[in-house]
């Protein structure tokens, strides 16, 4: 069995910093086709210089929030490489919580910010995978592989990050629940629990 993802194209969403940014350069070196996909469209550009046709490196930027925005980021991965065979959904935000506070509304952002988006793009991905396998007589192997990161905050309890806590142990569901639901289409769905990262929002909640 080939471990290889040159030719292949993968989506990475969270990508125009921290640990996003460096698994869509590692995909890319290793020849994948990668499609950078974060808000922040003049970081991107700053990281990864103007779009070049021939490039196996492109980028999008937009509000993955938006239902529209998951479905433009789709299409544009489609039309510029023909398919998707790998989303790693790495568009994740650490803020503080007040877990005695009622008023505090860091949940309500992190779950918008952390899950929605990941659940909602996996299951368009996926649903593309499974077209593409469909017309693909040849297939045999995997389909695809849908990669979530996740945090250890899911397991382990600090009262400041409450809500960074909930929407990371969410997502791990969402990762059970999709690997269960994908399996038979020869879909794998994984969650990658990190530690601590000195990343942009870690930074930010450490000011």
């Amino acid at each position: 069995m080939s471990f290889s993802i040159s030719g292949k194209t993968a989506i990475v969403t969270g990508a125009s910093s921290g640990i996003g940014l460096a698994i869509g350069k590692q995909f890319a070196d290793a020849g994948a086709n990668v499609m950078f996909a974060d808000t922040h469209e003049a970081q991107l550009v700053a990281e990864l210089g103007e779009q070049a046709e021939e490039s196996n490196i492109r980028y999008f930027a937009g509000d993955l929030r938006e239902r529209l925005t998951i479905a433009n980021l789709l299409s544009a991965t489609i039309d510029a490489f023909d398919g998707v065979d790998i989303l790693v959904n790495g568009a994740r935000q650490m803020v503080a919580t007040d877990p005695l506070d009622p008023a505090d509304d860091t949940l309500d952002q992190l779950l918008m910010q952390s899950l929605l988006p990941a659940v909602r793009l996996s299951q368009q991905v996926a649903k593309r995978m499974i077209r593409q396998g469909e017309e693909d007589e040849d297939s045999s192997g995997p389909l695809g592989s849908i990669i979530n990161l996740s945090s250890i905050a899911a397991r382990r309890t600090h009262p400041e990050l409450m809500a960074y806590s909930i929407a990371s142990a969410a997502l791990d569901q969402a990762t059970r629940s999709l690997s269960v639901a994908l399996a038979p289409h020869k879909i794998r769905v994984n969650s990658i629990a990190f530690g601590s990262v000195m990343s942009a929002s870690m930074r930010t909640t450490l000011k």
